[in-house]
């Protein structure tokens, strides 16, 4: 708890927050994501709502609100704080910024009707990173409610550090070396450069691919898919077909982007996790990393719903971005 705290407040100091003035709705966790309550109330914010889903085998509504309620607390800001077990329409009615994440995930219709005028959704992710499971974005273009994205390859943020650092903790944990491996990487978006620069640095050999469509027959020591989420799999069954000839014997790892494994084991392909983690989920989560990444993120969603709440321009090269209603998302 002591360190939590001590990066907790690091945190709230090194992002400049100022929610004064402003209700903020936050999930309610057992994990780091516990933190984010502690953090808006010593960002300023005048209140903080905590949200529980109902308990099941894996996650304890009483036990998330006990450590939520904990580390505010702690930070002496806990009478800022009041918990729930739903976003009733009285929540709803005075938020000023919805934090997106589980629990608080999908963010519906409903809820997005019920939301003031001057209010926000944060998310976690990069604005081009956001999904359709995330939240229902033509409610957002028809209420004008505004949904405020992370750039995470800003230094506070850290994304160049902790995106090739969680892919090497995959194969760590999978038992594969890296160094001296050749690597595919099936990735058509941003994190190529830092998930490549990354493996490159750890001692392996990469070779990017756009898609799995034209990764050439080689005896690869993996394939890493990095590739943002559709409604079906990234790789599915034509894929893996693919795959399984020009990759023989090689573990697929998913970084990003759903896997069809039930395909994936009629090929004889092996993939790691070899569970799901869950529909458009990373392969492996960043609290594996620690508390760091997350607590940056956390505040770099907040600090991003507070720019775009400002109304003013953002700072192409700055922590926010904005997912716009039309075209590629504006940075800020």
């Amino acid at each position: 708890m002591p360190l939590m705290l001590s990066l907790i407040h690091r945190m709230t100091e090194s992002f400049g927050l100022n929610l004064a003035g402003l209700n903020v709705v936050v999930p309610a966790a057992s994990g780091y994501m516990a933190a984010a309550a502690t953090i808006a109330l010593l960002g300023g914010a005048s209140s903080v709502t905590a949200v529980t889903r109902p308990s099941n085998r894996y996650y304890s509504a009483q036990e998330a609100a006990d450590v939520t309620h904990s580390l505010a607390a702690l930070a002496r800001v806990d009478q800022g704080l009041a918990m729930r077990d739903r976003i009733d329409h009285q929540t709803c009615s005075s938020t000023n910024i919805l934090l997106n994440s589980e629990p608080i995930r999908p963010i519906t219709r409903s809820i997005v009707e019920r939301l003031p005028p001057h209010s926000a959704i944060a998310t976690l992710r990069e604005a081009w990173m956001v999904l359709d499971d995330d939240l229902d974005m033509d409610a957002c273009r028809e209420h004008e409610i505004p949904v405020a994205a992370v750039n995470q390859s800003h230094p506070l943020i850290g994304g160049a550090e902790f995106q090739p650092a969680l892919c090497l903790k995959m194969f760590e944990t999978a038992g594969m070396a890296v160094d001296r491996a050749v690597i595919a990487l099936i990735c058509d978006n941003p994190l190529a450069y830092n998930l490549q620069r990354g493996l490159r640095e750890a001692g392996a050999q990469v070779v990017v691919f756009q898609s799995p469509d034209v990764v050439f027959s080689h005896p690869w020591d993996a394939v890493v898919l990095a590739q943002r989420p559709e409604r079906k799999p990234r790789l599915d069954i034509g894929d893996l077909g693919k795959l399984a000839k020009v990759a023989v014997d090689t573990v697929v790892v998913q970084y990003w982007g759903d896997i069809d494994r039930k395909a994936a084991r009629y090929f004889g392909l092996k993939v790691w996790p070899p569970r799901s983690p869950g529909k458009g989920q990373m392969g492996m989560p960043i609290e594996m990393l620690g508390p760091e990444p997350m607590l940056r993120l956390i505040a770099g969603a907040l600090k991003s719903a507070e720019l775009v709440l400002a109304g003013e321009p953002l700072d192409p090269e700055g922590v926010a971005q904005r997912v716009d209603d039309d075209g590629p998302p504006s940075e800020g």
